[in-house]
């Protein structure tokens, strides 16, 4: 059996033009004629665009050259580079980095307003250190000394202790009027101890001149607050702690 070839030699030139295959491939190849041509002519200037891109090749790199740029250094390393940038595990990363490009544009643009909010910043931080300084806060020892006293107390002070002083600070104790209340009480303690203590003689007192003091209205307005005081103090200790009932007597 001969192949195709062979058959196609074997045939006159005028049965292969009468031949419907030979005519479909010889109107397809009039189909493209056109665009044939165009290819012929690039072939045609093929040469010459080869000679203008070698040249332009060749200035670029005598201008690499007079900068002291390798070339063929450069090539190497990015084509190492290019090595990299195509390993699955950098695709994957690649990948990711892309997805996150609109946060990055967002990030880069706020880095860009960096300076002017730094700026202003400093600005506020200036008028307030000046603030200070004119109410007689030097900033600089206010700040040592507050660290220092942190770093001391952070030293000194359990964790049970300072659990305790929480809850100090979360209690009435430091009230405006507690406050207010434990102030009065050392200020009239400090006057008592002038009035009585320091005195050469310490002054007496007996039942008679206790019941002569409680005629003052300011004693009457103390021993007032006092009784107070515990009615409050006791109604807190049956409401925090409440009294639990007696056992019954046995009887005999």
């Amino acid at each position: 059996m001969l192949d195709t070839p062979t058959n196609a030699r074997s045939q006159s030139v005028e049965q292969r033009l009468n031949d419907p295959q030979t005519q479909e491939m010889l109107h397809r190849l009039l189909d493209h004629a056109e665009v044939l041509d165009n290819v012929l002519s690039v072939a045609q200037d093929l040469p010459n665009l080869v000679a203008v891109a070698t040249d332009l090749f060749d200035s670029l790199a005598r201008q690499a050259a007079e900068n002291d740029i390798d070339l063929e250094q450069r090539a190497t390393q990015l084509l190492q580079l290019f090595k990299k940038a195509t390993d699955p595990q950098n695709i994957q990363a690649l990948n990711v980095l892309v997805d996150h490009l609109p946060q990055l544009q967002k990030a880069a643009e706020m880095s860009d307003e960096l300076p002017n909010l730094v700026s202003v910043a400093m600005d506020v931080f200036d008028e307030w250190a000046t603030e200070l300084k004119q109410e007689g806060v030097a900033l600089e020892e206010s700040v040592r000394n507050g660290i220092h006293a942190a770093l001391y107390l952070g030293g000194q002070i359990r964790r049970e202790e300072l659990d305790r002083l929480g809850y100090l600070l979360r209690s009435d104790v430091l009230s405006e009027h507690s406050v207010e209340t434990v102030s009065l009480m050392g200020s009239a303690l400090s006057s008592c101890r002038q009035g009585s203590c320091e005195q050469p003689v310490p002054e007496r007192l007996g039942l008679l001149g206790l019941l002569s003091a409680s005629r003052d209205s300011n004693t009457q307005r103390a021993l007032a607050f006092a009784v107070q005081f515990g009615k409050c103090f006791g109604n807190l200790l049956d409401e925090k702690h409440p009294a639990q009932s007696a056992p019954p007597a046995v009887k005999s």
